[in-house]
């Protein structure tokens, strides 16, 4: 997803600056794309609202060093609408029938074996995860007491791993209909398991996301309404940035959002309002004069 946004954004600077160029580069995600941001080192990089909100306080790995530097220059994907980065809690459906699971509450209660993999150490997605799950009582040590066990895997290796039945629920911020999940659903039917309201606007509120949602049958094979956290992604710069640069890079995703587009089929539901919808970091002056100059705030 992030690929895509790093083509999609280099498409509208190229169409609004002929002869000009992005070079995009993956990292280990949005922590450490924070660092390099405020360190120097990169002038542009892509942060999820739980990791930049992490950065700015001093949260997390940042362990009360606030990175004070960080300025927005754009969302480029919303937290609830676009639901790119969905904490979707999959369990094997043959799983749940075998012990009557309908919810988190069931294997709270049961005391039921399940195992459990959320992303890998370092990365917030994880990080969520686990504060869902204690938020509803499996804390680790509640889930190896029940004789379950919790895997620390990259969102590429769950599907693997319950596809082999190696674990029986995964847990990540997926994008809503991500190829993984639809890659389970091929092998077996899963189901997913809803957040209760009151812990998915705790986690929501601690990571700058919001309460998102499921439709029964927006997959063929989900039946009833699901709730959960769902997080957005902006593009942060530095400071320092000259406000000259900052305007006119926000001016060509704007105005060459059809450009912007073109990184993926799924960037086509992101918008220039959406683009000013605050992150965790304030906006860089350059940027927020031109959203002033367009109308697009106040």
């Amino acid at each position: 997803m992030w690929s895509s946004l790093g083509v999609g954004i280099g498409a509208a600077v190229a169409a609004a600056y002929p002869g000009s160029t992005i070079t995009y580069q993956t990292s280990s995600g949005g922590l450490a794309n924070a660092k390099l941001i405020s360190d120097g080192r990169v002038p542009l990089g892509i942060a999820a609202d739980m990791e930049l909100n992490a950065a700015v306080t001093g949260a997390g790995p940042f362990k009360g060093n606030p990175l004070d530097s960080l300025r927005t220059l754009a969302r480029v994907y919303d937290s609830g609408s676009t639901r790119f980065q969905m904490f979707q809690a999959v369990l094997d459906r043959a799983f749940a029938e075998k012990h009557g699971i309908t919810g988190f509450a069931d294997i709270v209660a049961k005391r039921i074996p399940v195992r459990v993999a959320v992303n890998r150490p370092g990365n917030m997605d994880g990080d969520v995860a686990l504060e869902i799950l204690q938020g509803v009582g499996l804390t680790e040590m509640a889930i190896k007491a029940n004789g379950g066990s919790l895997v620390r895997a990259a969102t590429a290796e769950m599907t693997s791993l319950m596809q082999d039945r190696r674990i029986d629920l995964a847990f990540a911020g997926y994008a809503f209909n991500h190829a993984g999940i639809r890659e389970m659903a091929r092998s077996f039917t899963p189901m997913l398991l809803s957040v209760p309201r009151p812990v998915a606007e705790k986690v929501a509120a601690n990571n700058f996301g919001e309460v998102c949602g499921v439709k029964p049958g927006e997959y063929e094979w989900n039946t009833h309404p699901v709730e959960t956290v769902c997080v957005g992604g902006v593009v942060i710069v530095k400071a320092s940035m000259p406000e000259d640069t900052a305007y006119r890079l926000a001016k060509a995703l704007v105005e060459k959002v059809e450009n912007f587009h073109s990184g993926h089929k799924a960037l086509k539901s992101i918008t220039p309002a959406m683009m000013v919808k605050p992150g965790a970091a304030p906006f860089h002056p350059g940027a927020l004069k031109y959203y002033r100059e367009a109308g697009l705030v106040k």
